[in-house]
């Protein structure tokens, strides 16, 4: 009986799809169940997961629900202790499986473990994340809206996430509401390795997606606030009325924001896709709409390039 299952959900996952399931498959850790929920996939996902003839794979096809949906069905085909999540367009290191369970393993206290993380382009990866790695770090982090987890690596127990419900309901981006409330139930941990690249590329990257995750992750920390302070919760309406009413400067600042985050965004994209004189005016101009954003984010890049051959492989 496997321990561990991936869970994926995806959306006109190609052409990203098919390195993102081969890095699965080519995990050191090779006994586990791959469950992957195609969310009403428009173009090849579909003949593409069809194909799969490996038996660890288990593929749902489902109208368009949206991400939380598809998660919660796929969820329910995850009969085994530990959970790893991934997303469509990733890459997972080999070693990425094999260490989380064995860190699991040796640390019961803890029920939601990441990696550290670095972007992927369509040229090369770029610098690792410098992300916390205690519980009161990540925690901290998450609660201010900024990240102190990789969603797409991390690895959770299932039967606090049962605990929790699983992840909402909301028409919004559901991982940063999930991980607050795992970390009210057990303790954070990220992995002080590098074992998860994240893909990075323009077409994920508009103005409208970048503001919807604004939204989420806001939204997301008001309602942990709000518990952790024996305080109802609000609903989302309530919460965008009481946004749309702030002065004018406040919410110019988070339009702002949102923007300065997508041009920060894009310019990783650019370096990594082999445009580094774009990607560094592009981030320059970043800093120039929101200067301690941009310092902050910098601030987490650490160590030099991505070097490893075979890490450099796996990118191209």
């Amino acid at each position: 009986m496997p321990e561990v299952s991936i869970l994926m959900t995806v959306y006109n996952g190609m052409p990203y799809l098919r390195p993102a399931v081969e890095s699965v498959l080519a995990q050191t850790l090779r006994d586990y169940r791959f469950v992957i929920v195609n969310d009403g996939s428009t173009d090849g996902t579909a003949a593409y997961l069809n194909q799969l003839g490996d038996p660890r794979v288990f593929v749902l096809h489902q109208a368009n629900q949206g991400t939380a949906a598809a998660a919660n069905r796929g969820l329910a085909h995850c009969d085994t202790e530990f959970v790893a999540r991934m997303d469509s367009d990733d890459i997972s290191l080999p070693m990425r499986l094999e260490t989380q369970l064995a860190f699991m393993k040796a640390n019961s206290q803890v029920g939601l473990v990441g990696t550290q993380v670095a972007p992927l382009g369509s040229v090369r990866a770029g610098r690792s994340l410098r992300l916390p790695t205690t519980h009161v770090g990540i925690d901290a982090a998450l609660l201010a809206g900024r990240h102190g987890l990789a969603h797409s690596s991390i690895m959770l127990r299932r039967n606090l996430l049962q605990r929790i419900g699983g992840y909402w309901s909301q028409p919004l981006v559901d991982d940063w509401d999930m991980m607050l409330r795992m970390g009210e139930v057990g303790r954070f941990a990220n992995l002080d390795q590098l074992l998860h690249l994240y893909r990075v590329h323009a077409g994920s990257l508009n103005g409208s997606g970048m503001r919807r995750m604004r939204l989420s992750i806001d939204f997301a920390c008001e309602l942990a606030k709000r518990r952790r302070a024996g305080q109802p919760a609000i609903s989302l309406a309530d919460f965008q009325h009481a946004r749309e009413a702030r002065p004018m400067w406040r919410r110019g600042w988070d339009q702002l924001h949102a923007y300065a985050l997508g041009q920060y965004r894009l310019a990783v994209a650019e370096q990594c896709g082999g445009r580094p004189v774009w990607g560094g005016l592009r981030l320059a101009w970043a800093a120039a709409c929101a200067p301690q954003l941009t310092v902050q984010r910098i601030g987490r890049m650490a160590g030099g390039f991505f070097k490893n051959s075979r890490q450099r492989d796996l990118a191209t």
